[in-house]
Protein backbone atom coordinates (compact mmCIF):
# COMPACT_ATOMS: atom_id res chain seq x y z
CA UNK A 1 0.00 0.00 0.00
CA UNK A 2 2.75 2.44 1.01
CA UNK A 3 4.79 1.80 -2.15
CA UNK A 4 2.01 2.72 -4.60
CA UNK A 5 1.92 6.32 -3.35
CA UNK A 6 4.44 8.98 -4.28
CA UNK A 7 5.95 11.16 -1.50
CA UNK A 8 3.69 14.01 -2.65
CA UNK A 9 0.59 11.82 -2.43
CA UNK A 10 1.54 10.57 1.03
CA UNK A 11 1.86 14.10 2.38
CA UNK A 12 -1.37 15.29 0.79
CA UNK A 13 -3.28 12.25 2.05
CA UNK A 14 -1.92 12.74 5.59
CA UNK A 15 -2.98 16.40 5.61
CA UNK A 16 -6.47 15.52 4.43
CA UNK A 17 -6.90 12.74 7.01
CA UNK A 18 -5.72 14.97 9.87
CA UNK A 19 -7.86 17.87 8.67
CA UNK A 20 -10.90 15.63 8.37
CA UNK A 21 -10.41 14.18 11.89
CA UNK A 22 -10.16 17.71 13.28
CA UNK A 23 -13.05 19.30 11.37
CA UNK A 24 -15.21 16.33 10.24
CA UNK A 25 -15.74 18.31 7.02
CA UNK A 26 -14.48 17.74 3.44
CA UNK A 27 -10.99 19.18 2.90
CA UNK A 28 -10.36 21.47 -0.08
CA UNK A 29 -7.24 22.01 -2.16
CA UNK A 30 -6.64 25.51 -0.77
CA UNK A 31 -6.45 24.12 2.79
CA UNK A 32 -4.02 21.40 1.68
CA UNK A 33 -1.87 23.94 -0.16
CA UNK A 34 -1.55 26.10 2.97
CA UNK A 35 -0.75 23.16 5.26
CA UNK A 36 1.67 21.42 2.94
CA UNK A 37 5.45 21.84 2.84
CA UNK A 38 5.40 21.15 -0.91
CA UNK A 39 4.79 24.80 -1.93
CA UNK A 40 2.34 23.79 -4.63
CA UNK A 41 -0.64 25.73 -5.94
CA UNK A 42 -4.25 24.74 -5.14
CA UNK A 43 -4.65 23.71 -8.78
CA UNK A 44 -1.73 21.28 -8.54
CA UNK A 45 -3.12 19.97 -5.24
CA UNK A 46 -6.45 19.30 -6.93
CA UNK A 47 -4.67 17.09 -9.46
CA UNK A 48 -2.92 15.12 -6.69
CA UNK A 49 -6.22 14.79 -4.82
CA UNK A 50 -7.88 13.53 -8.02
CA UNK A 51 -5.16 10.86 -8.36
CA UNK A 52 -5.68 9.79 -4.74
CA UNK A 53 -9.41 9.58 -5.38
CA UNK A 54 -8.84 7.40 -8.43
CA UNK A 55 -6.63 5.09 -6.33
CA UNK A 56 -9.35 4.75 -3.70
CA UNK A 57 -7.76 6.72 -0.83
CA UNK A 58 -10.15 9.70 -1.03
CA UNK A 59 -13.73 10.31 -2.06
CA UNK A 60 -15.71 13.42 -2.97
CA UNK A 61 -19.09 13.63 -1.20
CA UNK A 62 -20.41 16.22 -3.68
CA UNK A 63 -19.21 17.55 -7.01
CA UNK A 64 -18.20 20.96 -5.63
CA UNK A 65 -17.01 19.70 -2.23
CA UNK A 66 -13.52 18.88 -1.07
CA UNK A 67 -12.31 15.35 -0.34
CA UNK A 68 -12.66 13.03 2.66
CA UNK A 69 -10.61 9.89 3.35
CA UNK A 70 -12.01 6.46 2.55
CA UNK A 71 -11.46 3.45 4.78
CA UNK A 72 -8.43 2.68 2.63
CA UNK A 73 -7.08 6.18 3.25
CA UNK A 74 -7.64 5.91 6.99
CA UNK A 75 -6.01 2.47 7.06
CA UNK A 76 -2.97 3.90 5.28
CA UNK A 77 -2.76 6.81 7.72
CA UNK A 78 -3.09 4.66 10.85
CA UNK A 79 -0.67 2.04 9.57
CA UNK A 80 2.10 4.20 8.10
CA UNK A 81 1.80 7.81 9.28
CA UNK A 82 0.18 7.93 12.70
CA UNK A 83 2.43 8.55 15.69
CA UNK A 84 0.45 7.86 18.90
CA UNK A 85 0.69 10.60 21.50
CA UNK A 86 2.61 9.87 24.67
CA UNK A 87 0.28 9.48 27.63
CA UNK A 88 0.70 12.15 30.28
CA UNK A 89 -2.19 13.21 32.46
CA UNK A 90 -4.33 10.42 30.96
CA UNK A 91 -1.86 7.78 32.20
CA UNK A 92 -2.06 9.13 35.75
CA UNK A 93 -5.88 9.08 35.63
CA UNK A 94 -5.93 5.53 34.30
CA UNK A 95 -3.56 4.29 37.00
CA UNK A 96 -5.50 6.09 39.73
CA UNK A 97 -8.78 4.69 38.46
CA UNK A 98 -7.63 1.08 38.33
CA UNK A 99 -6.00 1.38 41.75
CA UNK A 100 -9.47 1.93 43.23
CA UNK A 101 -11.11 -0.97 41.35
CA UNK A 102 -8.82 -3.82 42.38
CA UNK A 103 -11.03 -5.12 45.20
CA UNK A 104 -14.11 -5.51 43.01
CA UNK A 105 -15.28 -8.66 41.25
CA UNK A 106 -13.72 -8.82 37.79
CA UNK A 107 -17.09 -8.50 36.03
CA UNK A 108 -17.71 -5.30 37.98
CA UNK A 109 -14.26 -4.02 37.01
CA UNK A 110 -15.07 -4.63 33.33
CA UNK A 111 -18.39 -2.81 33.60
CA UNK A 112 -16.65 0.11 35.33
CA UNK A 113 -13.90 0.03 32.70
CA UNK A 114 -16.39 0.39 29.83
CA UNK A 115 -17.85 3.41 31.64
CA UNK A 116 -14.39 4.85 32.29
CA UNK A 117 -13.40 4.44 28.63
CA UNK A 118 -16.56 6.28 27.59
CA UNK A 119 -15.89 9.10 30.05
CA UNK A 120 -12.29 9.47 28.85
CA UNK A 121 -13.00 9.25 25.12
CA UNK A 122 -16.50 10.82 25.03
CA UNK A 123 -17.41 7.86 22.81
CA UNK A 124 -18.80 4.38 23.40
CA UNK A 125 -16.78 2.30 25.84
CA UNK A 126 -16.76 -1.47 25.44
CA UNK A 127 -15.48 -4.36 27.56
CA UNK A 128 -15.89 -8.07 26.89
CA UNK A 129 -15.41 -10.59 29.70
CA UNK A 130 -13.36 -13.76 29.21
CA UNK A 131 -15.17 -16.88 28.11
CA UNK A 132 -16.11 -18.77 31.23
CA UNK A 133 -14.59 -21.97 29.82
CA UNK A 134 -11.13 -20.35 29.93
CA UNK A 135 -11.32 -19.63 33.65
CA UNK A 136 -10.48 -21.99 36.52
CA UNK A 137 -12.67 -23.02 39.42
CA UNK A 138 -11.63 -21.34 42.64
CA UNK A 139 -14.51 -21.82 45.05
CA UNK A 140 -18.20 -22.62 45.23
CA UNK A 141 -20.62 -21.84 48.07
CA UNK A 142 -24.30 -22.62 48.48
CA UNK A 143 -26.92 -20.61 50.37
CA UNK A 144 -30.30 -22.08 51.29
CA UNK A 145 -32.86 -19.49 50.17
CA UNK A 146 -35.85 -21.58 51.29
CA UNK A 147 -36.68 -25.29 51.28
CA UNK A 148 -36.13 -26.58 47.76
CA UNK A 149 -34.32 -23.44 46.57
CA UNK A 150 -30.54 -22.86 46.73
CA UNK A 151 -28.32 -20.02 45.53
CA UNK A 152 -24.99 -21.21 44.11
CA UNK A 153 -22.09 -18.74 44.17
CA UNK A 154 -19.27 -19.83 41.87
CA UNK A 155 -15.99 -17.91 42.10
CA UNK A 156 -13.48 -18.35 39.27
CA UNK A 157 -9.81 -17.45 39.34
CA UNK A 158 -9.33 -13.80 38.45
CA UNK A 159 -12.29 -12.76 40.61
CA UNK A 160 -15.18 -13.55 38.27
CA UNK A 161 -18.30 -14.44 40.26
CA UNK A 162 -21.42 -16.18 38.93
CA UNK A 163 -24.61 -16.59 40.94
CA UNK A 164 -27.38 -18.99 40.09
CA UNK A 165 -30.69 -19.89 41.73
CA UNK A 166 -31.29 -23.65 41.66
CA UNK A 167 -34.62 -25.32 42.41
CA UNK A 168 -34.39 -28.79 43.91
CA UNK A 169 -36.84 -31.67 44.07
CA UNK A 170 -35.22 -32.61 47.36
CA UNK A 171 -36.59 -30.16 49.95
CA UNK A 172 -34.89 -31.68 53.02
CA UNK A 173 -31.37 -30.38 52.26
CA UNK A 174 -30.09 -28.32 55.21
CA UNK A 175 -27.52 -25.51 55.47
CA UNK A 176 -25.16 -28.04 57.07
CA UNK A 177 -25.53 -30.30 54.00
CA UNK A 178 -24.69 -27.38 51.74
CA UNK A 179 -21.47 -26.68 53.66
CA UNK A 180 -20.47 -30.34 53.20
CA UNK A 181 -21.33 -30.10 49.49
CA UNK A 182 -19.18 -27.01 48.93
CA UNK A 183 -16.23 -28.43 50.92
CA UNK A 184 -16.31 -31.62 48.88
CA UNK A 185 -16.60 -29.84 45.53
CA UNK A 186 -13.89 -27.28 46.27
CA UNK A 187 -11.47 -30.02 47.29
CA UNK A 188 -12.31 -32.02 44.18
CA UNK A 189 -12.33 -29.34 41.46
CA UNK A 190 -10.26 -26.35 42.61
CA UNK A 191 -7.86 -25.18 39.87
CA UNK A 192 -9.69 -26.97 37.04
CA UNK A 193 -11.31 -25.25 34.04
CA UNK A 194 -15.08 -25.56 33.68
CA UNK A 195 -14.86 -28.10 30.81
CA UNK A 196 -12.65 -30.23 33.07
CA UNK A 197 -15.09 -29.76 35.96
CA UNK A 198 -18.08 -30.80 33.81
CA UNK A 199 -16.28 -33.93 32.63
CA UNK A 200 -15.24 -34.70 36.21
CA UNK A 201 -18.80 -34.25 37.49
CA UNK A 202 -20.19 -36.76 34.99
CA UNK A 203 -17.58 -39.32 36.01
CA UNK A 204 -18.02 -38.73 39.75
CA UNK A 205 -21.83 -38.95 39.50
CA UNK A 206 -21.57 -42.43 38.05
CA UNK A 207 -19.29 -43.46 40.91
CA UNK A 208 -21.64 -41.93 43.51
CA UNK A 209 -24.59 -43.82 41.99
CA UNK A 210 -22.72 -47.11 42.16
CA UNK A 211 -21.87 -46.54 45.82
CA UNK A 212 -25.36 -45.22 46.72
CA UNK A 213 -23.68 -42.15 48.17
CA UNK A 214 -26.50 -39.60 48.26
CA UNK A 215 -24.36 -36.89 49.87
CA UNK A 216 -21.81 -36.78 47.05
CA UNK A 217 -24.45 -37.35 44.38
CA UNK A 218 -26.51 -34.37 45.55
CA UNK A 219 -23.39 -32.21 45.76
CA UNK A 220 -22.41 -33.13 42.22
CA UNK A 221 -25.95 -32.52 40.97
CA UNK A 222 -25.87 -29.02 42.42
CA UNK A 223 -22.47 -28.36 40.82
CA UNK A 224 -23.75 -29.64 37.48
CA UNK A 225 -26.72 -27.26 37.57
CA UNK A 226 -24.42 -24.38 38.53
CA UNK A 227 -22.17 -24.98 35.52
CA UNK A 228 -24.98 -25.43 32.99
CA UNK A 229 -25.00 -22.80 30.26
CA UNK A 230 -21.98 -20.94 31.59
CA UNK A 231 -20.40 -20.42 28.16
CA UNK A 232 -21.72 -16.92 27.46
CA UNK A 233 -19.45 -13.88 27.52
CA UNK A 234 -20.61 -10.73 29.24
CA UNK A 235 -20.46 -7.60 27.08
CA UNK A 236 -20.55 -4.12 28.60
CA UNK A 237 -21.21 -1.06 26.42
CA UNK A 238 -21.48 2.42 27.93
CA UNK A 239 -21.76 6.00 26.67
CA UNK A 240 -24.58 6.16 24.14
CA UNK A 241 -25.53 9.73 24.99
CA UNK A 242 -21.92 10.90 24.81
CA UNK A 243 -21.71 9.81 21.18
CA UNK A 244 -25.08 11.34 20.33
CA UNK A 245 -23.86 14.68 21.71
CA UNK A 246 -20.77 14.56 19.46
CA UNK A 247 -22.16 13.50 16.12
CA UNK A 248 -23.82 15.63 13.47
CA UNK A 249 -27.64 15.63 13.90
CA UNK A 250 -27.82 14.36 10.34
CA UNK A 251 -25.99 11.22 11.49
CA UNK A 252 -28.61 10.25 14.11
CA UNK A 253 -30.08 7.65 11.77
CA UNK A 254 -26.65 5.99 11.54
CA UNK A 255 -26.43 6.14 15.34
CA UNK A 256 -29.77 4.37 15.58
CA UNK A 257 -28.48 1.63 13.28
CA UNK A 258 -25.37 1.20 15.44
CA UNK A 259 -27.40 0.94 18.64
CA UNK A 260 -29.68 -1.67 17.08
CA UNK A 261 -26.55 -3.62 16.14
CA UNK A 262 -25.12 -3.38 19.66
CA UNK A 263 -28.38 -4.64 21.14
CA UNK A 264 -27.86 -7.91 19.25
CA UNK A 265 -25.35 -9.28 21.71
CA UNK A 266 -24.64 -12.42 19.68
CA UNK A 267 -23.84 -10.32 16.58
CA UNK A 268 -21.45 -8.14 18.57
CA UNK A 269 -19.65 -11.22 19.92
CA UNK A 270 -19.25 -12.58 16.37
CA UNK A 271 -17.68 -9.28 15.38
CA UNK A 272 -15.36 -9.27 18.38
CA UNK A 273 -14.25 -12.83 17.63
CA UNK A 274 -13.03 -11.55 14.27
CA UNK A 275 -11.01 -8.67 15.73
CA UNK A 276 -9.50 -10.60 18.66
CA UNK A 277 -5.79 -10.06 17.88
CA UNK A 278 -3.26 -11.37 20.43
CA UNK A 279 -0.64 -8.99 19.06
CA UNK A 280 -2.27 -5.95 20.65
CA UNK A 281 -4.15 -2.91 19.40
CA UNK A 282 -6.53 -3.51 16.52
CA UNK A 283 -8.43 -0.91 14.49
CA UNK A 284 -11.54 -1.83 12.56
CA UNK A 285 -13.01 0.51 9.97
CA UNK A 286 -16.64 0.62 8.90
CA UNK A 287 -17.67 -1.89 6.33
CA UNK A 288 -14.64 -4.16 7.00
CA UNK A 289 -16.79 -5.92 9.60
CA UNK A 290 -19.93 -3.87 10.14
CA UNK A 291 -21.12 -3.89 6.54
CA UNK A 292 -22.38 -0.96 4.49
CA UNK A 293 -25.04 0.09 7.02
CA UNK A 294 -22.37 0.95 9.61
CA UNK A 295 -19.57 2.08 7.35
CA UNK A 296 -19.17 5.41 9.16
CA UNK A 297 -18.10 3.76 12.47
CA UNK A 298 -14.81 2.46 13.75
CA UNK A 299 -13.55 0.32 16.66
CA UNK A 300 -10.24 0.69 18.50
CA UNK A 301 -9.73 -2.46 20.55
CA UNK A 302 -7.05 -4.26 22.52
CA UNK A 303 -7.02 -7.68 24.19
CA UNK A 304 -6.21 -8.31 27.84
CA UNK A 305 -5.23 -11.63 29.34
CA UNK A 306 -2.72 -13.69 31.27
CA UNK A 307 0.75 -14.79 30.21
CA UNK A 308 0.29 -13.51 26.68
CA UNK A 309 -2.97 -15.46 26.28
CA UNK A 310 -5.82 -13.09 25.26
CA UNK A 311 -8.94 -13.69 27.36
CA UNK A 312 -11.11 -10.64 26.63
CA UNK A 313 -11.25 -7.33 24.78
CA UNK A 314 -11.76 -3.68 25.67
CA UNK A 315 -12.15 -0.79 23.29
CA UNK A 316 -14.01 2.24 22.07
CA UNK A 317 -16.53 2.62 19.25
CA UNK A 318 -16.97 5.95 17.50
CA UNK A 319 -17.17 7.79 14.18
CA UNK A 320 -14.46 7.28 11.56
CA UNK A 321 -13.03 10.71 12.40
CA UNK A 322 -11.89 9.70 15.93
CA UNK A 323 -8.63 11.09 17.32
CA UNK A 324 -6.65 7.88 16.75
CA UNK A 325 -3.31 9.24 17.96
CA UNK A 326 -4.82 9.93 21.40
CA UNK A 327 -7.21 6.99 21.72
CA UNK A 328 -4.92 4.15 20.62
CA UNK A 329 -2.41 4.50 23.50
CA UNK A 330 -5.24 5.03 26.01
CA UNK A 331 -7.04 1.81 25.07
CA UNK A 332 -3.76 -0.09 24.90
CA UNK A 333 -2.68 1.06 28.37
CA UNK A 334 -6.06 0.22 29.94
CA UNK A 335 -5.82 -3.30 28.50
CA UNK A 336 -2.38 -3.67 30.08
CA UNK A 337 -3.79 -2.56 33.45
CA UNK A 338 -6.58 -5.17 33.22
CA UNK A 339 -4.02 -7.85 32.36
CA UNK A 340 -2.00 -6.85 35.41
CA UNK A 341 -5.07 -7.13 37.67
CA UNK A 342 -5.79 -10.63 36.33
CA UNK A 343 -2.14 -11.71 36.70
CA UNK A 344 -2.06 -10.56 40.32
CA UNK A 345 -5.19 -12.55 41.16
CA UNK A 346 -3.95 -15.90 39.85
Amino acid sequence: MWEELTPREREVLSIIVEGYIESTSPIGSRYVSKKSSLHLSPATMRNIMADLTEKGYLKQPHTSAGRVPTEKGLRFYVGYVLRPQLLGEEKRRIEEYFKHTREYEFSEILEMTSRFISNETRLLGMAVAPRISFMKWKQIDFVLVRPGMVMAILVLEGGMVHNRIIRLKESRITPEDLIKFSNYLNEKFQGQTLPQVKAGIRKEMEEARKRFNNLYFNALKLAQKTCEGEEDQEVFVEGTFKVIDRIDPRDLERMKTLLEFLEKRSELLKLLDKIDDPEGIFITFGREFFGSELEEWSIISSPYGVGGEPLGIIGTIGPLYMNYSKLIPMVDYMAKMLSEILENRL
